[in-house]
């Protein structure tokens, strides 16, 4: 995500990535899963300013001590530069992150999701997650949110927008699903089916790799 002189990078792990010259480039890794997180992040340290990493990351020592290497956990506030961060824990593992830069909020979900396993769960299990996804979502209701990066996750079958549409309540100026697994309809079945209902905030779907979304906030 680029936004005035910042460039901004989520969770990558795998595909081409052509950073900038011309930018202050700054990682974020919400947790370890491989879906989340690569060691070719630190390939770019040249081209970086700040790697702002969750605590559940396994690192050397010789990275830890890397003055470009922000270790946080959940639940904690830290200033990077012009970037304030909270960040909130995930249900699953690591931390989602609120980043307020230039006067914009930016939120960055990870896995912090409310998870729905049709064929695996009790009734008892899902009232739990639910509780615990509305707990760290009341966290940052009141925030307006300019950006919501959230989960369109296609393996929850009929309850692939259950965290999303609660997302939408929170009315961020923009949605940007993530974590759809290269199912690209799913974006678009998102946002088809509740674009009307919620005119405040510009839901988009994804097309394809690499795409890019140009949109001003």
């Amino acid at each position: 995500m680029e936004i005035q002189n910042y460039f901004l990078v989520f969770d990558y792990f795998q595909g081409e990535l052509n950073l900038p010259n011309d930018k202050d480039v700054y990682f974020f890794v919400s947790h370890a899963h491989g879906d989340h997180f690569s060691n070719k992040i630190f390939d770019y340290m040249d081209k970086v300013k700040k790697y702002i990493i969750s605590s559940d990351v396994i690192l050397g020592e010789k990275m830890l001590s890397n003055s470009k290497v922000v270790i946080v956990e959940p639940n904690t506030d830290v200033t990077v530069d012009k970037m304030k961060i909270k960040t909130y824990t995930s249900t699953d593992a690591g931390v989602a992150f609120m980043i307020n830069i230039f006067e914009k909020n930016i939120f960055f979900a990870g896995d912090l999701n409310d998870w729905y396993w049709e064929m695996e769960d009790s009734d008892e299990v899902r009232d739990e997650m639910h509780k615990r996804f509305v707990n760290e979502v009341n966290k940052f209701r009141d925030i307006d949110i300019d950006i919501a990066y959230f989960l369109v996750d296609p393996r929850q079958q009929g309850q692939y927008d259950l965290g999303g549409r609660q997302i939408l309540d929170l009315r961020p100026r923009f949605f940007l699903p993530i974590h759809f697994w290269e199912d690209y309809n799913i974006t678009t079945k998102f946002k088809e089916k509740y674009q009307s209902s919620f005119k405040d905030t510009e839901i988009f779907d994804i097309k394809e790799k690499n795409q890019i979304l140009k949109f001003e906030i």
